[in-house]
């Protein structure tokens, strides 16, 4: 006699041997006692979970010869029948050959006369899905009215897929997948019964390399069976997979940017022929479920991880160190390369490259240790740069060369302040004996107009020209083009690179723009206002921390808006 494969030889008989199934069970056991049994039913969910097995138990309870029962007693002709499939009245139709619509023609030619041997013709659809429009179109009639000795029983993988038109005829039961540590209890059961000695550790392993199908996970017992493993490592062995310890190894030595323990590990999975997409596979799974250990209470965690208390608390000590953001950090880069390793001609390398990728987390900072840095630097400046409206103090710090500082005058005129690098309040004074910059200016705009003539033209257009000391001086300039040109950050890095070698001494050079309109120092256009906001706007916008934030970024300010930190309210100063 052939061999019986442990998927067809533990295969359930009666509704208390489905395992994970009880909501559906149930519902079927009470429909036969109340006969109640629709005569449509749509049984949906992953492989390998009992819906084809539900749909014979379902065929036996309604022809049972001691029945209609919820229990079938499995003893009977008819029972046995439908138990090796060779009953005349209980067929079993695949929906991926049995596909067209002539197929569905027939059944409703056969469905018309009476069951020869049983109670009730039953028709079980597996992969009803796979149906073509028109087959479905020549089932509505015969499922909104169908005769009184016929059931349908429609299996399927993909319930998304059938039409709303046949869906609305049927009552849907959604099979579910098993729990890891329910089907390992029923893979110990099994493993006593055929006398092989495994432990539990290689039962669970069993159980999540089965992803919840009962099928899946007495076929891969046949398979270790055949190989005659005794132990955990000869299950690994023989499956090809690698074990959750190695895979926690692995990871800890990822975020511990041990790289040589990391590569180490990828060769031997190589070598033993281990898959290496689902290696990546089951890295990804391992701190998503360290995320939720470090993230929630050990009692939030039993519903969403299929992990003992005990090992979750070895694995939240040993990752005590590690932050969330970095495991965080982790799985996006693994679940954004996933399909780039899928499609890989190298698996290897390409899963190689992704490992040394994550390796060098601890060399980023997360989005909130930036945005804390950057919190940090904003108060440092505000203590030192008086950001809430007052001027800057006199003596206090350095200007960095090229940035623009602009302050509101008594008068409401705007003035911009175009500096080098230098010490303010240093008592810097220049060599005695040297000519003013006033007497100078003149000279000055030629040089400027012979070597950068658009800007010597815009300088030559200002008036007012009015020296503060001897290393200040203040222009008067239109709110136009003009004063747009001389708010150009570049074009104010040169005249003060060209002032500086020209008058043999850093010069800062004041422009006084009327009111009307104003421009910045990054060329965003704006309105001139009036309110007391605008100085500070100005003295923000221009900041070195925040014109660093633009060139970094390539930004550009939109709007600024101020909080009043008592009372909770905002602002806007402009676009």
């Amino acid at each position: 006699m052939s061999y019986l494969v442990l998927a067809r030889k533990w295969r359930p008989q009666t509704f208390e041997e489905v395992i994970g199934q009880g909501h559906v069970t149930r519902t079927l056991q009470n429909a036969l006692k109340n006969d109640r049994v629709a005569h449509a039913l749509l049984f949906s969910g992953p492989r390998g979970v009992g819906k084809t097995s539900v749909a014979r138990i379902l065929s036996k309870a309604l022809n049972c010869e001691r029945g209609p029962s919820p229990v079938p007693c499995n003893e009977c002709s008819i029972c046995r029948q439908i138990t090796a499939g060779n009953n005349v009245d209980v067929n079993e139709i695949d929906g991926a050959s049995n596909r067209g619509i002539d197929e569905i023609r027939q059944l409703r030619e056969e469905i018309r006369f009476q069951p020869v041997q049983c109670r009730f013709r039953i028709y079980i659809i597996d992969e009803v899905h796979m149906l073509t429009k028109e087959a479905f179109n020549a089932l509505l009639k015969t499922l909104e009215e169908p005769p009184a000795h016929a059931y349908f029983v429609f299996a399927t993988t993909e319930p998304r897929k059938i039409p709303a038109t046949i869906h609305s005829r049927c009552q849907h039961f959604e099979f579910r997948r098993l729990p890891e540590d329910d089907l390992a209890d029923h893979l110990d059961k099994i493993v006593q019964k055929e006398g092989l000695h495994l432990p539990r550790q290689a039962t669970l392993l069993l159980a999540r390399e089965a992803e919840g199908s009962v099928r899946d996970g007495l076929s891969l017992l046949d398979q270790v069976a055949a190989y005659g493993a005794s132990s955990y490592e000869e299950v690994c062995e023989a499956l090809g997979v690698i074990g959750v310890e190695t895979i926690e190894e692995l990871a800890f030595s990822i975020l511990g940017s041990d790289m040589a323990s990391v590569l180490s590990m990828v060769d031997m999975a190589y070598r033993l022929g281990s898959d290496l997409q689902r290696l990546a596979g089951d890295l990804l799974k391992f701190f998503r479920d360290l995320a939720i250990i470090k993230r929630l209470h050990r009692e939030n965690c039993s519903s969403l991880i299929e992990m003992d208390h005990k090992r979750r608390d070895l694995i939240r000590q040993r990752f005590r160190n590690c932050s969330f953001h970095q495991i965080l950090q982790a799985m996006q880069i693994i679940s954004s390369s996933m399909e780039d390793l899928y499609r890989s001609s190298d698996p290897r390398m390409s899963l190689e490259v992704l490992l040394m990728r994550l390796c060098t987390l601890k060399e980023f900072s997360s989005i909130d240790e930036l945005i804390q840095q950057v919190e940090a630097l904003l108060r440092a400046y505000q203590e030192y740069g008086n950001l809430d409206g007052g001027a800057r103090p006199e003596g206090q710090g350095c200007v960095e060369q090229g940035h623009v500082y602009q302050g509101e005058r008594e008068d409401g005129s705007l003035s911009m302040t175009f500096a080098n690098k230098v010490e303010q309040g240093s008592n810097q004074q220049p060599d005695k004996g040297t000519i003013g910059i006033e007497e100078r200016w003149e000279d000055f705009v030629e040089i400027v107009k012979r070597e950068r003539p658009g800007i010597g033209n815009v300088l030559e257009a200002c008036s007012g020209l009015k020296a503060r000391d001897d290393s200040s001086v203040e222009l008067s300039c239109p709110p136009d083009v003009t004063g747009e040109m001389l708010c150009d950050r570049e074009n104010a890095a040169r005249i003060n690179r060209m002032a500086e070698e020209f008058f043999n001494r850093p010069v800062n050079i004041f422009f006084r723009m009327e009111k009307g309109g104003e421009r910045n120092g990054h060329g965003n256009k704006g309105v001139c206002r009036s309110n007391g906001n605008n100085g500070r706007r100005l003295q923000l916008i221009n900041s070195p921390l925040v014109q660093e934030t633009i060139n970094l970024f390539q930004a550009r300010i939109s709007n600024v808006t101020f909080y009043n930190r008592r009372k909770y309210k905002k602002t806007k100063t402009g676009d």
